[in-house]
């Protein structure tokens, strides 16, 4: 809510109207809208083949749409070459220049659009220094690091003072403890130069950790749009449920208390992994039987069966937990972390509760 009354204090940098995209019979993007406020860090989020980067392009220019508007600044733009839209871009390969120095590569995108060469050296100077590349700028990019090469990528982009910058997975060549480095420093770039960021991933932690708002796409769709906090605790559908945290929501069907074998109206519950505890035997909402345990350092995951179904559900205990394969165990969780699904369409339903008649199948049999 807080960000929501900070973002009508800004200016639309950036406008999305019913964008469609197909390549050959398949439908890429399908009616894509959304603004981007000034100063605005939001995420693509999504899975592999979801549209997210192909939208990315579309807002670069570098692919037209079959249908819709893209505006910049409030000036229709889709029908200009990327060289008009006044971004800078970040691809996923740092699509640097071997043969030139750390210096070369930055000045490159200047050079190449004939811009005064009066303020090249100032330009240099201050962005080499906040990218801390000033003692590299003789090197070639083969003599550096991974995060070093990215943060070449990353300063060629700025330096050119364009205010919208697009990144297509720029963290996904660097290893675990170096991209949570490098989401830090994106971050703080961002919001030292006041960078309107579009950022391509299908990691939902960089989404989480990093945007102002996600946009969650599916097959082409956009199927959520809110600030991370909105995607995890207000899901809309099960698919951004799933998505949305680590691991993924539990989904259970629901059945009638009265034989137990007939499901409700097509309804599910859904609950957290983290939400669920221990409860001692015979005391709990539900028993079930551990298939396994993954200890995790701070946490440990547990998969366990639930006898008469074929689902599993999976909890998330802190600290180091020993069961062994076939261990029956209850659980419990609150009222409050249970979230209802239409298993027909997979939405959220707005109704709170658990409807009086419903039950899992294993709760019915050890009642």
């Amino acid at each position: 809510m807080i960000f929501t009354e900070r973002r009508h204090l800004r200016m639309t940098y950036l406008t999305l109207q019913s964008i469609d995209k197909s390549w050959g019979p398949k439908k890429a993007l399908d009616a894509i809208s959304f603004d981007v406020a000034e100063g605005e860090f939001v995420a693509l989020l999504g899975p592999s083949g979801c549209g997210k980067t192909t939208l990315l392009r579309i807002i670069a220019g570098l692919e037209h749409a079959d249908h819709g508007r893209v505006e910049i600044q409030q000036t229709d733009v889709t029908d200009l070459p990327p060289s008009r839209r006044r971004l800078a871009m970040v691809f996923q390969s740092y699509a640097l220049f071997p043969h030139l120095s750390v210096r070369e590569n930055l000045l490159f995108g200047l050079r190449a659009r004939g811009e005064d060469k009066r303020g090249f050296a100032a330009r240099l100077a201050e962005i080499s220094a906040l990218m801390e590349l000033d003692t590299l700028l003789d090197r070639l990019p083969a003599q550096l690091s991974g995060g070093q090469q990215q943060r070449i990528a990353l300063g060629r982009a700025v330096i050119a003072n364009h205010k919208l910058c697009l990144m297509d997975e720029p963290l996904s060549n660097l290893d675990a403890r170096l991209r949570q480095t490098m989401r830090r420093e994106i971050c703080a770039l961002q919001k030292k130069l006041g960078l309107t960021m579009i950022y391509v991933t299908h990691d939902q932690t960089e989404a989480m950790s990093m945007a102002d708002n996600i946009i969650l796409l599916n097959e082409g769709r956009m199927v959520q749009h809110g600030s991370p906090d909105q995607l995890y605790n207000h899901p809309a559908d099960i698919f951004t449920a799933q998505f949305i945290g680590a691991p993924s929501m539990n989904i259970i069907p629901l059945y009638r208390r009265e034989d137990g074998n007939s499901p409700t109206a097509d309804i599910c519950l859904g609950i957290r992994a983290e939400e669920i505890t221990l409860a001692p035997a015979g005391k709990g909402a539900i028993a079930c039987q551990v298939i396994q345990c993954e200890y995790m350092g701070a946490y440990t995951l547990m998969i366990c069966a639930l006898p008469g179904m074929t689902d599993t559900i999976t909890i998330k205990l802190t600290g180091m937990r020993r069961f062994r394969p076939r261990d029956p165990i209850d659980l419990n969780w609150p009222a409050a972390a249970e979230y209802l699904f239409s298993a027909t369409t997979g939405k959220r339903l707005s109704g709170e509760g658990r409807p009086p008649w419903a039950t899992t199948h294993l709760a019915r049999q050890a009642s």
